[in-house]
């Protein structure tokens, strides 16, 4: 009796060990370097991507976040979606965010899921969109008919970000000319309602170093893969929720076993993803062996 009680004595000791490694884990961020190399990039530029915060703050009005980011001095920064949830989202919460990153640098948000959910009652699938085409009207790829939530949208766009969101900017970084876009349909509805832009995105101004925000990787890796974009960024799957060593991910946000686009730097023919492991929660389960992550990008 007296081993039993030692060892349940030790699995409990362990236990708790655990979870408050855990909890300490996931209430603080790693930072994970990547570089690039194009011939369209003179000059070096730094690029900071963040994805899948889910309203999870890192000090008060995140200010340890802020604080890192502008200690890196990114020429842009990209957001990949989720800021927000999709269940009470907490729009003061993402304009507070944007407006603090907008004084660092030129920011660009392509909405995730939980965005569309928030803003338009759905994912924006293809029986939403297909539903709608009688709103959509000669215009599909444009989606702003559908807006439920005007007032969260225009209050983003106050604070100066660039919502892309089957759009894109061309703007000057360090001296290079780079054009910067954005889709946030799904596999199912990726044609006709953003595989049009995204075409066009992929075959103008060629000299132009291409960014395209993504939230789904699964969606750049199905139709991107062998286009002329330069750099697709995601999310989405945050890490693969738990990841085992040696073997990546556990589990993709669709349910999936060891996805193979959990995170890192993935390259094609001619285009890299880049899918971050996302700074915030994925419901009630906890993030094992997988720290929240601020990417940074170098290119040159």
């Amino acid at each position: 009796m007296r081993r039993i009680l030692t060892w349940l004595l030790y699995i409990v000791i362990i236990a708790v060990v655990a979870a408050v490694w855990i909890v300490r884990s996931n209430s603080t961020f790693g930072e994970t370097f990547y570089t690039l190399e194009s011939y369209k990039i003179e000059q070096p530029i730094r690029l900071i991507l963040l994805s899948d915060l889910h309203q999870k703050s890192f000090g008060s009005g995140n200010e340890e976040l802020i604080g890192r980011i502008e200690a890196l001095k990114p020429d842009a920064v990209l957001i990949a979606g989720d800021t927000v949830n999709k269940k009470e989202a907490d729009w003061d919460y993402a304009v507070e965010l944007c407006e603090k990153l907008v004084e660092i640098a030129p920011v660009y948000y392509g909405l995730g899921n939980h965005e569309n959910k928030a803003l338009y009652g759905s994912d924006l699938n293809k029986d939403f969109l297909e539903a709608h085409e009688d709103v959509l009207g000669e215009a599909p790829e444009d989606f702003t008919p559908l807006l439920q939530n005007t007032q969260a949208w225009n209050a983003l766009e106050e604070t100066g970000v660039h919502l892309v969101q089957n759009s894109s900017e061309t703007v000057e970084l360090n001296g290079n000319s780079v054009e910067i876009g954005g889709v946030s349909t799904n596999l199912s509805s990726f044609w006709p309602y953003s595989g049009q832009f995204a075409t066009r995105f992929s075959e103008d101004n060629p000299n132009y170093f291409k960014i395209l925000i993504c939230h789904c990787p699964e969606v750049a890796a199905e139709y991107l893969s062998e286009s002329a974009i330069d750099l697709v960024v995601s999310g989405h799957n945050h890490g693969g929720l738990i990841r085992i060593p040696g073997k990546g991910g556990l589990v993709s946000a669709s349910r999936e076993l060891f996805p193979e686009y959990d995170a890192g730097l993935f390259e094609f023919d001619s285009m890299s993803l880049l899918v971050s492991r996302g700074l915030g929660g994925h419901g009630f389960v906890p993030r094992i062996f997988n720290q929240p992550e601020l990417v940074v990008l170098d290119i040159s």
